[in-house]
């Protein structure tokens, strides 16, 4: 006897991935999701986050909707801050969505 698969609950697509899919582009260039740029390990750009949560020399968290961006590193500072823009410098040694 085959074992039937437990079914998951079907995850609900919004407005804005339906509207992509359709015109077939990046599910985030409609907006809402968050956009992450990482320069080697030297340089972070963040478009579309929320706030600054917590701000250290090796621990940024980044409130970015969904999900806790948190940025380990070295000598973090942030070097621009603009109203969905942020930019932070510093060695980065690890992102992690909390």
């Amino acid at each position: 006897m085959e074992e039937k698969e437990k079914e998951r609950p079907r995850r609900r697509v919004g407005v804005r991935e339906r509207t992509a899919q359709l015109l077939d582009l990046p599910a985030d260039s409609l907006g809402g999701l968050p956009r992450l740029e990482l320069t080697g390990d030297r340089e972070l750009y963040l478009e579309k986050y929320r706030g600054v949560l917590a701000y250290g020399k090796e621990e940024i968290h980044v409130d970015a909707g969904q999900w806790v961006l948190q940025i380990t590193g070295r000598s973090l500072e942030i070097k621009a801050m603009r109203e969905g823009e942020l930019r932070i410098t510093g060695w980065v040694d690890r992102l992690e969505l909390l």
